[in-house]
């Protein structure tokens, strides 16, 4: 609970005055013995305790009541944001997340999670009275003061975006301002829907803005308002990559959701460029990669368009937007060391290269490694020694900027390693047994189901040699005795792959049973959607924007009014001078875990936050609620109370004739 009229609080020295006056009337008299007082004494010892019990509880009484006036004066408020701490606030410091998963909203009430927040603080400001308002949105990262807080809504860095949001870089910002500005008594009021990416609990900034917080200069208070409440079940679509073969468009999608209700139907929505079509997707599960196949017959060039489906809780993410260039031969490179038998390569080369839409594969030595275009490469495999710098170099950059390498084993032993993963010794298994595949990831990675969701034969896999990977990885499959038959490490935008066994009959029957065209062509899949990367941004970000001389127009159809108000921040498919780009959500928006209140106390450790969590976002509650009319109705309730104590026990008529004699 805090006072907006703190001061008030020094009248609670009046509560002593009720006290003051009943000790002085008990000086006023004099105690005289005579003789008859004894026997009322006697008559009266039975009733002095329970006299004595009523004199004090009239006392205490009138001392709550005077209580509760001082308390009702100094305009008390309670729960939210404001009854937490105490004293008058001289600037409040909002830290508004401006990301697209701030525009769910729940139930059947199209009240954003952002919008209710603006309408709380709103609130709650006009009762701080003279406190200003500075905002640091998730969107421009600046510290803006704002004038009044009834324009709230209306302002443009409030305004919804479909870029992500920095916590953490946003907190540091606070701090900047406070240090710079010096602007009194302050609080951080951070409203969020604790989406973990955005908090980057992980981040090592968090440890500097802990250690700042510490310095005697800030003494702010920081305040969550925490809207992860999730009523309904939201939906989102998102197109992985857009890209021409031949004369059809490929487009790679994701669908996913919140909570796995069962079999279910959503309605798909494409346009290309500007012809609309409609059709139903069969789901079931939590998330679902398929992939749909336009005709192109006729055009060439460029193309644009977008995916949506029927509203649900989030409007932007409903709909996603694609872009792409001229037909590119799908580049893949093959480094294999001067020991690999002639099965092992002849197998590799089909399974990258197996006549599928423009699918070239390249043969290299380690030796002649440097010669090749990591900037062409959607796959890399590597069946050779670890290399060495600066081949390595050339190949962890390729890796960063979202290529894939999968490493095979190589014929010699070697202590290198490659992202930190390496080889272990070579195993033979014992006699007439084999090297079983126990368990595999089946909704990620290369032996992923199908999309129909029908399982690939992993466990018909048999292995009489295999090698062993070591390092930190994840791993994707396992053989029978827990060790990792396929290995992955995610780094930044691309991916390290080990894969612990050949498809040669020396080593395993991965030929036999073709899964190594089916890792190989799935992994050439994901890498080949970075060659389309320079027509696909994140909404926000430097790629997105104009550069130079460019002059942005927005060219796809797609109508839905989504209110930002700031091009830079919306997605979109744009013409920027003469790039065509469709700039989306951060893939992070999508993401369905929530920060954890270890997380959150792990971040933000010994800065005395406090935690309001608003399980509905759409609901009535108030960051702040006055309390004063309260403490009135408990003064009136003291009064009463006291006025009862203090009625005398009615005492029996007695009639005014004598009472008649008995006669005699």
């Amino acid at each position: 609970m805090t006072f907006l009229q703190q001061a008030m609080l020094w009248g609670l020295f009046a509560v002593s005055v009720p006290i003051i006056i009943h000790l002085l009337n008990r000086r006023r008299f004099r105690t005289v013995d005579w003789g008859a007082m004894q026997f009322l004494l006697k008559a009266t010892r039975d009733s002095r305790g329970k006299k004595r019990l009523k004199h004090l509880l009239i006392l205490l009484f009138r001392s709550l009541a005077v209580a509760a006036l001082v308390f009702a004066i100094a305009r008390p408020l309670a729960g939210g944001f404001l009854g937490w701490g105490g004293g008058q606030v001289e600037t409040v410091i909002l830290i508004l997340d401006r990301s697209a998963s701030m525009e769910r909203s729940e139930k059947d009430i199209q009240v954003t999670k952002r919008m209710s927040i603006l309408s709380k603080v709103a609130e709650a400001m006009s009762e701080l009275q003279e406190a200003r308002l500075i905002v640091i949105d998730s969107a421009t990262g600046k510290a803006q003061e704002v004038p009044s807080p009834d324009v709230l809504p209306e302002l443009s860095f409030t305004a919804p975006t479909d870029s992500g949001a920095d916590i953490p870089g946003m907190l540091i910002t606070a701090l900047d301002y406070l240090k710079e500005a010096k602007p009194g008594r302050s609080e951080i009021w951070v409203a969020s829907d604790l989406q973990r990416e955005n908090w980057a609990p992980d981040d090592s900034r968090w440890e500097a803005f802990r250690a700042s917080m510490g310095e005697e200069e800030f003494q702010a208070k920081i305040r969550i308002l925490a809207l992860n409440g999730r009523e309904r079940n939201d939906f989102s679509i998102r197109v992985a990559s857009a890209r021409r073969e031949s004369e059809e468009l490929v487009l790679d999608l994701e669908l996913t959701r919140e909570e796995d209700s069962g079999p279910t139907t959503v309605t798909l929505n494409i346009d290309h460029m500007g012809a609309g079509s409609g059709s139903e997707v069969a789901f079931d599960g939590q998330s679902q990669a398929f992939r749909k196949r336009i005709a192109l017959t006729g055009t060439s060039g460029e193309g644009y368009g977008w995916v949506a489906i029927t509203d649900n809780a989030n409007k932007r993410n409903n709909v996603s937007f694609y872009a792409y260039g001229e037909e590119a031969p799908v580049q893949s490179y093959l480094i294999a060391e001067s020991s690999t038998d002639e099965e092992t390569l002849k197998s590799l080369t089909a399974a990258l290269a197996p006549g599928f839409a423009n699918q070239k594969v390249t043969v290299r030595s380690p030796e002649l490694a440097y010669q090749v275009n990591f900037d062409s490469a959607a796959l890399v495999v590597w069946k050779a020694p670890i290399p060495q710098p600066p081949v390595s170099d050339q190949l962890f950059d390729y890796v960063k900027n979202g290529g894939i390498v999968v490493f095979l084993p190589p014929s010699e032993n070697s202590n290198a390693s490659f992202g930190g993963l390496s080889w272990a010794e070579i195993s033979e298994s014992p006699g007439d047994k084999y090297f079983i595949v126990k368990e595999w990831e089946r909704g990620d990675g290369a032996f992923r189901d199908a999309s129909d969701g029908s399982p690939l034969p992993v466990d018909r896999i048999r292995a009489i040699k295999r090698r062993g990977i070591s390092g930190d990885y994840t791993s994707l499959a396992d053989w029978v005795d827990g060790e990792p038959f396929l290995a992955r490490r995610v780094i930044e935008s691309g991916q390290v792959i080990f894969l612990s066994t050949l498809p040669s009959y020396t080593w395993s029957n991965l030929e036999q049973t073709a899964l190594h065209l089916v890792a190989l062509q799935r992994s050439l899949n994901e890498g080949s959607r970075r060659m389309g990367a320079r027509f696909f941004t994140v909404a926000g970000e430097a790629s997105s924007l104009p550069a130079g001389d460019e002059i942005r127009s927005r060219v796809d159809s797609y109508d839905e009014a989504t209110g930002s108000g700031d091009a830079n921040f919306e997605a979109g498919v744009y013409r920027l001078g003469e790039r065509l780009i469709a700039a989306t959500r951060p893939a992070d928006e999508d993401s369905l875990e929530a920060l954890t209140g270890a997380d959150l106390e792990s971040g933000l450790a010994d800065t005395g936050y406090s935690l309001l969590e608003e399980q509905d976002a759409s609901g009535d509650s108030s960051l702040s609620r006055p309390v004063w009319r309260w403490f009135l109705i408990a003064m009136l309730l003291f009064l009463i109370l006291e006025a009862l104590l203090c009625l005398q026990p009615r005492r029996p008529v007695t009639g005014s004739e004598p009472s008649p004699q008995p006669l005699t």
